[in-house]
């Protein structure tokens, strides 16, 4: 792990001890209370086989750290660091078939892997028991239902994270709204960027909005729609998501989960369209234990031998599968096989054996 990281984090951990720790019961000349105050911490850590290249690796995949402020019953704040890969590619120069040049603003995050940056940082307001409103960089609430269901984030992302990238904040406002203990909806109007774009020169937003459904005792189903347009007169078509998923949990043994994930127009490319589901669960052997396994499939209507321009993984399968060991609250450690099985014959497998790790306060 880079040095000036290692540094940055006994610092960040220092200071937030030292204030919560010195802190009693007084607040400073600004109002400031220092009780109030809740630091987040959250760090992945992964070494990876890969069998099929001999070729080991090791590296961090994440490192939350921020804080969380509560003004009172009904106002809060949280603030969130991340270092993550922000640095755009930005414009390149390619040609057509007839050898004329085209300009490209490439979109993709990519970039030093030792950089920080600015992921959340909202205000939420409690308006009542059933109503809460949150703006600034904000938590997207479209793929969260899955992830803290499949709970094993540090090991591998959830499908719309892990093959269509989207980004996990956003700029806006989001909205929820709880009915009873059953049913609950959330809507979205952020810029579709992501947090590390202010704005496209175009204008254009991304609306979303998602319903939450706990028929039965365990049962959720969440259902979810975004729409995020563009005015670039070449990727002009509405890229529309639409997810279901569906998970049962039993108190204490196991749970099992599934989602189906349709996007259209991806990057707003015309007929350019994503399909995909995963299937996964795990046992639970006691708080300290448990195995888990998931299988995903990844589809596109993408033409054999044309670009894609969406990710780095072809059309093909996935299977991930390992046990889960956490000594103490709080820490987590994995040791898990993650295949990739392409659709194109032509591709080689994928093996790799990893050890990925997680601590969090």
């Amino acid at each position: 792990m880079n040095n000036k990281i290692l540094q940055f984090l006994f610092i960040f951990t220092g200071i937030v001890t030292m204030f919560t720790a010195k802190a009693q019961d007084t607040t400073n000349a600004f109002g400031f209370n220092f009780n109030k105050v809740k630091p987040i911490v959250q760090v992945f850590g992964t070494a990876s086989y890969n069998v099929n290249d001999n070729f080991y690796s090791y590296g961090f995949g994440r490192a939350h750290l921020g804080f969380q402020y509560k003004f009172n019953e009904k106002w809060s704040s949280k603030i969130i660091i991340d270092r993550g890969k922000p640095t755009t590619i930005g414009q390149i120069t390619v040609s057509d078939s007839a050898d004329n040049l085209l300009n490209v603003q490439n979109s993709s995050k990519e970039g030093a892997y030792y950089t920080m940056f600015l992921k959340f940082a909202s205000l939420q307001w409690k308006v009542n028991e059933k109503l809460k409103l949150e703006g600034g960089a904000i938590l997207q609430n479209h793929y969260i239902t899955q992830e803290r269901f499949w709970g094993y984030r540090y090991v591998a992302q959830t499908f719309q994270d892990r093959y269509y990238h989207t980004s996990s904040t956003d700029l806006g406002f989001i909205g929820y709204y709880k009915f009873n203990d059953k049913f609950g909806f959330d809507v979205a109007l952020t810029n579709g960027e992501g947090v590390r774009v202010i704005q496209d020169k175009f204008g254009k937003v991304k609306i979303a909005a998602g319903f939450d459904l706990k028929p039965l005792k365990g049962l959720q189903i969440r259902i979810y729609y975004a729409n995020k347009t563009s005015g670039d007169s070449i990727n002009n078509k509405a890229q529309q998501l639409i997810s279901v998923f569906a998970g049962y949990k039993h108190p204490k043994y196991f749970r099992v989960g599934g989602e189906f994930n349709y996007q259209q127009n991806h990057l707003n490319i015309k007929d350019e369209d994503l399909f995909g589901y995963s299937i996964f669960g795990s046992y639970i052997f006691s708080n300290k234990f448990e195995i888990f396994v998931r299988f995903d499939k990844l589809i596109s209507n993408t033409k054999a031998g044309e670009n894609k321009h969406w990710h780095f993984y072809n059309d093909g399968s996935a299977i991930i599968t390992g046990f889960q060991y956490s000594p103490v609250k709080g820490v987590n450690l994995s040791l898990n096989y993650q295949g990739w099985i392409p659709d194109n014959n032509d591709l080689n497998f994928q093996n790799h054996v990893l050890l990925n790790f997680e601590y969090k306060f």
